[in-house]
């Protein structure tokens, strides 16, 4: 029979794939004489892909054939009478179906690994088609030029830093050796004129700053630049100018740049160093006008030239300079196949390699598991070797603006730190659940071999095949000593990163021996408002420090005592003419930003001081889609709310922000005027000290639904239930686009343990503040909201119908979803060791939460819309109680990507990553089902 042709790959890029899409659903509720129907179908149509070639498909059905069949057979109607159900499912078609899948798994894996090398293949012709292109165009423009050849000039010799025009000159006129223009001047005096050279390219002095690697000037550089300057490392010379500098001066642009090639490329050596061109582009023109663009262009004043040393200072991610990570891939459960009949010695070694071939799975996932692990740790000590040669020339140096630069540099690799921290616990976390698994696997493993050493046993005896029996055997032990010796792989690797952990506590209290020495030797000084810093320790300010607040839990009480806010005056909106712009929008407000083509909200925020935490949730907010459309649109002009204390300002100043964050002009701004807002309203968030990023979003919340509330109709009072009339209550017909947005409704029901008789009160939310389980490494969000929703035991109740104090129980239930959910996650507490002293603690555990398809139907009550939820945004935080950062994972709604928003520096994360230890709040947004 002729084999039908194979279609193309449709539904995966690899087995794993495929795997994830015949998981069954819950078949025990099903009775078995519907089960055998449906098995019957499943493999009729997966008979008839099979025929029709389409591989993939065929395996889909097949599996979800074997798993019906599976659960069939564990039927108790199936036990009572298996002669007319297997004639229902047909005797050989379980044999056939099982081989057959076999045979299309092994022909996929093929396929799908010749597909990954032709994609691998294609993309190198690619790059060889554009670096040929690139060397054509280079000879034909050297072709070109007619003028006439000058005396040959030698080069400088390998100690001088500079070239003379002359020099240049006669080296590009004679193609011996391949030379790059880098040309620092701003981008408009590029364009307007530069030398005549295929290999000549702008690098703006706009993009350049101290401290950024080659990758990250790479992605700032003009688009027309950047093929050429992926040619860097084939080049023979390298040259450098600017305007008229006839010497690389520290700190001038053109010494920014030779450091950023030398320090800061580490994947390129270069044949020599890169030489400035002595008296700049004026010497040029005056000497060679003709090998030019544009001969008479407008040349700067020489005062203008003269600029600060230092200005908008922009370091290099520390992902950039580290060897990239290797991605964990998580081991799937393991699935169980079909009941087969192990009385034959055929099955028993057949089921014997199934489980030797999902244990070696299982030793291969962990195996690299252990060596991402210990990459991470390698990647941390390098890292903390970093910090400790920049602090140590932080001590060194002298001047003002060096020990700052180098404050920067060490507060930013300080924050790496933490979030390497953070993924190596995750990592340590994820090997012990693959620890657990094999651990299961070991000990199934072991009573399926004996299970399987009876039934060879058996088949011998009646078989007389002595010898086939003592080939399986010697085929059992050759599989087991390779187990073994992968265990011992795993065993040496805990090893070597066990002796890494000890040379990093070592390092560390040599860091903090040597840091109590420089502190006590250091003046006091002031601290500067828009300085960048991170959480420091809580001796760094007289005042309070780190999360000293709310840990975690809004301190309403404090804000009430802050502001005493006068009762909000009942006044006729009719009467307010629409999309008045109000005053504040018509002034200026200093962003102080540094310009760049980003897309859409993809815009950073500078620190200010400890801004991290006012950062994570600002970036959160800005990827609400609906309230980012509020603000872009000027929609929120006609709600704006001066009755209330803030007078509608913190409202209009986010606006302003988030319409800045939108423009998709700017690399990153700062909130000064935000900032300077809020701290107006609340003292807490006027200094430098770390705040807790949930007490500011609670607080940030209800000033916004104050700044932008509008008057509705207000319903019969009669008609409502206990739920609505509550709602109705507490918002008094004051609503917001906040209030439909984020807040929900919990009701409270207290019962009477004697009689029954029980009280049910309703509290309005803007966020769900859960509890983690008590000594859990790893819980699930599931677990938490379960924890949060139990019965919980009041005694001393004073029960309405006893009229005495009773036990009584208190269950919490959700009765008002909000569009919006903002899950918070309490992971500060009081230590009980230390509690007079009011020391926090933070709680590390890792919780697995879904990213899309979050089922609140089991936690709610009457809710018929808004149960299903997607994931959008994470607020972040690292580190500890006495230091500590915050960062935010948003998922674009622009480019459907998931990014990091890291103050400053916004970058493309893999969704994988966003479930760590780190996680604080999560934003969920509700999805329309169809």
């Amino acid at each position: 029979m002729t084999e039908p042709r194979r279609s193309r790959l449709h539904l995966g890029k690899c087995i794993e794939d495929l795997d994830k899409l015949y998981n069954a659903p819950d078949l025990k509720s099903k009775r078995a004489n519907m089960l055998c129907k449906t098995a019957q179908k499943l493999f009729e149509s997966a008979e008839e892909a099979r025929e029709k070639g389409d591989e993939e498909t065929s395996y889909v059905l097949y599996m979800k054939y074997l798993r019906i069949v599976a659960c069939i057979t564990k039927d108790k109607d199936y036990m009572k009478d298996k002669t007319y159900f297997t004639s229902m499912l047909g005797a050989k078609n379980p044999n056939k179906a099982l081989d057959a899948a076999e045979m299309l798994k092994n022909s996929l894996i093929i396929r799908y690994e010749e597909a990954r090398q032709n994609d691998r293949m294609k993309d190198i012709k690619e790059n060889e088609l554009i670096k040929q292109k690139i060397d054509d165009n280079r000879k034909k423009a050297m072709e070109a030029a007619t003028i006439k050849e000058p005396v040959t000039q030698g080069l400088p010799g390998p100690d001088e830093v500079t070239i003379k025009s002359e020099q240049l000159y006669a080296t590009l006129k004679s193609g011996k050796l391949k030379v790059m223009i880098l040309d620092v001047r701003p981008g408009k005096d590029y364009i307007e004129s530069h030398i005549n050279h295929p290999a000549c390219i702008s690098v703006p002095e706009e993009c350049i700053s101290p401290g950024q690697s080659a990758n990250v000037l790479e992605q700032t550089l003009p688009a027309a630049s950047r093929p050429v300057w992926a040619e860097r490392a084939s080049m023979d010379l390298i040259v450098m100018l600017d305007w008229n500098s006839s010497t690389v001066i520290p700190g001038k642009t053109l010494y920014l740049l030779k450091t950023i090639l030398l320090k800061w490329d580490v994947k390129v050596r270069y044949a020599r160093q890169p030489l400035s061109l002595l008296g700049g582009y004026e010497d040029w023109l005056l000497k060679y006008p003709a090998f030019t663009t544009n001969p008479q262009p407008t040349t700067p004043r020489h005062d203008a030239m003269l600029d600060d040393m230092l200005g908008e200072i922009d370091y290099p991610n520390w992902s950039d300079l580290s060897p990239p990570a290797i991605t964990v891939n998580r081991v799937a459960k393991p699935t169980g196949g079909p009941l087969i009949d192990r009385t034959s010695k055929m099955a028993a070694v057949q089921l014997y390699e199934e489980r030797s071939r999902s244990m070696q799975n299982i030793l291969e996932q962990q195996e690299r598991i252990a060596d991402t692990s210990l990459t991470l740790e390698m990647q941390r000590l390098e890292a903390e070797q970093d910090w400790e040669k920049i602090r140590q020339q932080n001590e060194d140096e002298q001047r003002d603006e060096i020990r700052a630069m180098y404050k920067l540099r060490e507060q930013e690799i300080i924050s790496q730190l933490m979030q390497l921290e953070s993924k190596q616990y995750d990592m340590e976390q994820e090997n012990q659940s693959l620890r657990e698994k094999l651990e299961e696997y070991q000990r199934r493993e072991k009573e399926e071999a004996e299970t399987i050493a009876e039934n060879i046993a058996k088949a011998a005896e009646l078989s007389g095949a002595d010898s086939e029996a003592q080939a399986e055997e010697r085929s059992r032990q050759a599989a087991a000593r390779d187990l073994a010796a992968k265990r011992a792989r795993i065993a040496a690797v805990h090893a070597q990163r066990d002796e890494l952990d000890r040379r990093r506590e070592l390092m560390e209290c040599e860091r903090k021996r040597k840091l109590a020495e420089a502190r006590s030797k250091r003046k006091p000084y002031e601290k500067e408002e828009d300085g960048d810093a991170y959480m420091g320790s809580p001796t760094d300010s007289t005042e309070s420090a780190g999360l000293n607040r709310s840990q975690s839990t809004p301190n309403i009480a404090k804000l009430s005592s802050d502001e005493d806010e006068p009762p909000t005056p009942t006044f006729d909106r009719s009467t307010k003419p629409s999309k008045v712009v109000p005053p504040s929008e018509l002034r200026h407000r200093d962003f102080q930003p540094v310009w760049g083509d980003v897309g859409r909200g993809l815009t950073g925020l500078k620190n200010l001081g400890n801004t991290c935490y006012m950062n994570s949730i600002i970036q959160c907010l800005n990827n609400t889609a609906i309230l980012v459309a509020y603000f872009c649109n000027g929609q929120y002009l006609e709600h704006v709310n001066r009755s209330h204390s803030t007078r509608g300002a913190i409202a209009e100043e986010l606006a302003a922000v988030v319409r800045a964050l939108w423009s998709g002009q700017y690399r990153f701004i700062a909130t000064k005027d935000l900032r300077s807002e809020v701290g107006k309203h609340q003292r807490a968030f006027r200094g430098t000290e770390q705040q807790d990023s949930h007490e500011f979003l609670t607080i940030l919340m209800d000033w916004l639904h104050l700044d932008l509330q509008f008057t509705i109709k207000p319903p019969h009072k009669e008609s409502l239930g206990a739920s609505e009339l509550a709602w109705h209550e507490y918002t008094k017909s004051k609503e917001s686009l906040v209030l439909r947005l984020f807040y929900g409704q919990i009701r409270s029901t207290v019962r009477c343990s004697v009689c029954r008789a029980s009280s049910a009160t309703y509290d309005s939310f803007s966020n769900l503040s859960l509890e983690l389980p008590a000594h859990a490494s790893r819980c699930t969000l599931a677990d938490c909201l379960k924890l949060y929703l139990n019965d919980e035991m009041v005694p001393g109740w004073n029960c309405p119908n006893c009229k005495e104090k009773r036990d009584a129980a208190k269950k919490l239930d959700i009765s008002r979803l909000p569009p919006v959910l903002v899950i918070h996650f309490k992971r500060f507490y009081v230590d009980p060791k230390e509690y007079m002293c009011n020391a926090y603690r933070k709680k590390q555990t890792y919780i697995d939460f879904p990213l899309e398809d979050l089922d609140m139907r089991q936690f709610s009550l009457q809710c018929p819309e808004n149960q299903i939820y997607n994931l959008y945004a994470v607020s972040n935080h690292y580190g500890s109680m006495e230091g500590g950062h915050y960062t935010a994972y948003c998922k674009s709604s622009v480019y459907g990507k998931w990014y990091k928003f890291d103050d400053h520096l916004v970058t493309e994360i893999p969704a994988s990553e966003v479930r760590s230890s780190a996680a604080y709040i999560l934003f969920y947004s509700a999805c329309s089902r169809s």
